[in-house]
């Protein structure tokens, strides 16, 4: 307050001419500068959540047959959230070729009572690349690309059309883990970094949002909820269809794939670790 009273003092200083003067611009610089001064102190629009964990389905021989799985893992403990197994003889059973992923999950939370159009989120991390893939629960007309602005490293840009007043949606990018990630992850032993560089949208001006870590667990019962008409991801759950006595038996073909490194079993607190 003191820097006030020093303007106060020095304005009353002045001669008449000059106050008359100075009001005078007072009165038409505040209607430009006002709306912008509000603009950015008003509340946050936008709530921004983060987590992130692999998945991965994969398959291993055990002598006569061959034991089919998923995992989930998080990624920054690298323990076992959720594994679950089948084994089926050989040549018995129909499942997905073996993969692994890197998923990032943002919960974007529009907290006002109006919708947000045009919303962009600016993020940053070494496991996006130019095979990632954007999902969204609930179903939002959304696109991803990575955008180069001049003199900073390029950004994977969300782009969502509309997200309607105090509604919510996770936004998945979900990567491939091929040798490079691979690589960099499990032999180099390098941590997996996400920064939220910017949201903006029509209503407001770009800013940095605070982001707030979130346990994997509850992204994932949060997003759950936000799904509609039974739509669930292939990769989140083992599929792994058995024949009948009476179908042939499918060949074994050669898989190239290599399973991640087998991990342990999260504890309680190690499940949502950031």
């Amino acid at each position: 307050m003191a820097w006030l009273t020093k303007c106060w003092n020095w304005f009353w200083r002045q001669s008449l001419l000059s106050k008359v003067a100075i009001l005078g611009l007072f009165a038409a610089f505040v209607p430009f500068v006002l709306p912008t001064v509000v603009n950015w102190f008003r509340p946050t629009m936008i709530h921004v959540g983060v987590s992130f964990y692999t998945y991965e389905r994969g398959m291993q021989p055990q002598g006569m047959n061959t034991l089919y799985f998923f995992e989930r893992r998080n990624l920054v403990s690298d323990c076992s959230i959720r594994r679950e197994e089948q084994s089926v003889p050989n040549g018995r059973a129909k499942a997905p070729d073996p993969q692994a992923w890197v998923l990032i999950k943002l919960l974007l939370e529009n907290v006002s009572d109006r919708d947000i159009t045009n919303l962009r989120v600016g993020v940053r991390s070494p496991a996006i690349n130019q095979s990632t893939q954007l999902l969204t629960a609930p179903n939002r007309v959304a696109i991803g690309q990575k955008e180069a602005p001049p003199d900073v490293k390029p950004l994977h840009v969300l782009s969502i059309v509309t997200l309607p007043g105090e509604s919510s949606v996770v936004v998945t990018l979900k990567t491939p883990i091929d040798d490079n990630l691979r690589e960099f992850v499990y032999v180099k032993r390098r941590p997996v970094t996400i920064q939220v560089s910017y949201v903006s949208a029509d209503q407001f001006r770009p800013y940095p949002p605070i982001v707030s870590r979130t346990n994997v667990v509850k992204m994932l019962n949060r997003e759950s909820v936000l799904r509609t008409n039974d739509e669930t991801f292939s990769e989140e759950k083992l599929q792994v269809l058995t024949l009948s006595p009476n179908e042939t038996p499918m060949k074994e073909g050669a898989v190239s794939y290599r399973t991640l490194p087998r991990a342990k079993a999260c504890s309680e607190a190690e499940a949502g670790v950031w």
